[in-house]
């Protein structure tokens, strides 16, 4: 009988392996895909690519269920998490949503791009099908690591100058944005503020891994750098915050032995160089609009960077075999994340800057908005915050934002005499979006799935890939306040966040 289990077992390990390509898929094959017509059709070639991939997935899940359904013997099923059950009660809601909608048929696709029931629907069932099938493996951080780095050598081709897919129409290049064309893009991904959203999964979890790996991930620290330079230089101010702010809440939860000192202050010196060699590199847009350009020079400050990672190296070696107790590791580190956090809100507060972001934020600590913060961000905002009242448990319907507000943006380019115009059907915040379109109530059991896989990462020490799953969502949902959250980016979180789910069960 025993043997006769063993057989089953190892049957069904062969099968679950040949179900989680999709997980390699996604992770590597879905972000580097861009169809044949470049930007101009983006969106629609990888939704076409999202779909397929993960209907033919979700077909041989289906095959595979009834097959083993029908083994008298079947393992035992994993104990469901509590994220699990609060996604499927999101999606219900979001179901109900779009029945009770007045937009009917509209909230299957979504008015905007592709962000109705549908989209939300094969993301939740991804989740549910990597939560229950899939498993944490190292070969699935080196695929993400891997399409990030290459999805980061062709966007710094870009800021170069370059064109290496041809994804720019014919003649134009990535510094035609605001002078041909109205938003900014880069690399495999497009928007450049999905780019950055793209990075924010990428470069926690590669680096959170390479600190809690067996055995240390040396080929992870030049991915990294790579990552890093990139979400600093690509000019998303959202973005970098949000890591910044993952990495000083995270440490203290992560570093818990003196090994893991030692590869923090490996990555943080890694992280300093990339932010001074980000600098000549960094996108910038001239006061009142133009094109976008390149920094192209170190500026004085930047110089302490270098100074900073030599520091951290030094202090690195002179730890090397060095033991220093657990206890008070977590006593100095909290402290000193403290320190960094309540450092940074005094640097804010105090900012002399006339310009840029750090001086919005500064005016938002001092209690005063305009509406051209954010890049016109908080005007859209107080838009969408207009529009609750008018259904405020089941929202509009799903991807019916664009059915409902009315809001463009135009401006005429110095450089053509043309004029510019966009017309805005995202709500530029992920969780403001979900308000208006699917209600208060989808919000709610959101927020609480999230909750509880943070709660269960913080209790799940024993497995490490626990902490770079939790941290490189943390750190997507940080910059969701201020990102897009569509299918080019959103169904690889979901994936990590079903991988999240799986490594938190019990057998």
């Amino acid at each position: 009988m025993q043997k006769r289990f063993d057989a089953k077992t190892a049957d069904l390990r062969v099968q679950t392996t040949e179900l989680y390509i999709y997980v390699y898929v996604m992770l590597l094959v879905f972000p580097l895909f861009t169809g044949l017509h470049g930007y101009e059709k983006i969106t629609a070639s990888k939704f076409v690519f999202f779909e397929t991939a993960t209907l033919l997935w979700l077909g041989s899940l289906l095959l595979f269920s009834l097959c083993w359904l029908r083994e008298p013997n079947r393992l035992p099923k994993a104990r469901s998490t509590g994220a699990e059950a609060l996604v499927l009660l999101y999606l219900a809601l979001c179901v109900l949503s779009a029945l009770l909608s007045p937009y009917g048929s509209k909230t299957i696709l979504g008015s905007g791009r592709r962000d109705g029931l549908y989209t939300t629907a094969l993301c939740c069932a991804a989740f549910w099908g990597v939560s229950h099938f899939g498993r944490p493996k190292a070969a699935s951080v080196y695929a993400a690591a891997l399409g990030g780095v290459l999805n980061c050598l062709v966007a710094l081709l870009q800021l170069l100058g370059f064109d290496p897919l041809w994804l720019f129409p014919s003649g134009y290049t990535f510094f035609d944005a605001g002078v041909r064309f109205s938003s900014v893009f880069l690399g495999t991904i497009g928007n450049a503020d999905l780019f950055a959203a793209y990075l924010c999964l990428l470069l926690p979890l590669t680096l959170f891994y390479y600190i809690t790996a067996a055995k240390r991930e040396l080929p992870l620290l030049p991915a990294l750098s790579l990552l890093a330079l990139c979400l600093f230089a690509c000019g998303v101010s959202g973005g970098v915050l949000a890591f910044a702010a993952c990495f000083v809440c995270a440490v203290p939860f992560v570093v818990t032995n003196s090994e893991r000192l030692r590869r923090l202050l490996d990555t943080a010196a890694v992280l300093c160089i990339s932010a001074f060699f980000a600098f000549p590199l960094q996108v910038t847009t001239p006061e009142g609009g133009g094109a976008v350009a390149l920094r192209g020079y170190f500026p004085g400050k930047a110089f302490w960077l270098p100074a900073a990672a030599g520091l951290l190296l030094v202090f690195r070696f002179m730890t090397e075999k060095k033991e220093f107790r657990s206890r008070n590791l977590r006593i100095v580190l909290p402290i000193l994340s403290l320190a960094c956090v309540t450092g940074s809100f005094a640097a804010v507060y105090f900012y002399p800057g006339s310009s840029g972001t750090l001086y919005e934020l500064s005016c938002a600590l001092h209690g005063h908005l305009e509406d051209r913060y954010g890049s016109s961000r908080i005007l859209i905002w107080r838009k969408l915050l207009a529009l609750f009242p008018e259904y405020p448990l089941f929202g509009g319907g799903p991807g019916t934002l664009a059915e409902r507000l009315d809001l463009r943006f135009s401006r005429v380019v110095p450089e053509t005499g043309k004029t510019l115009s966009a017309f805005v059907d995202n709500a530029h915040n992920e969780y403001l979006g979900m308000l208006v379109n699917t209600g208060i109530l989808s919000l709610a059991a959101y927020l609480a799935a999230q909750a509880a896989t943070l709660r269960a990462a913080v209790h799940a020490k024993a497995d490490r890939f626990a902490a770079p799953l939790a941290c490189a969502l943390l750190c997507y949902w940080m910059q969701s306040f201020f990102g897009l959250g569509l299918f080019l980016v959103a169904p690889m979180m979901w994936i990590l966040w079903g991988l999240a789910a799986r490594c938190q069960k019990s057998e």
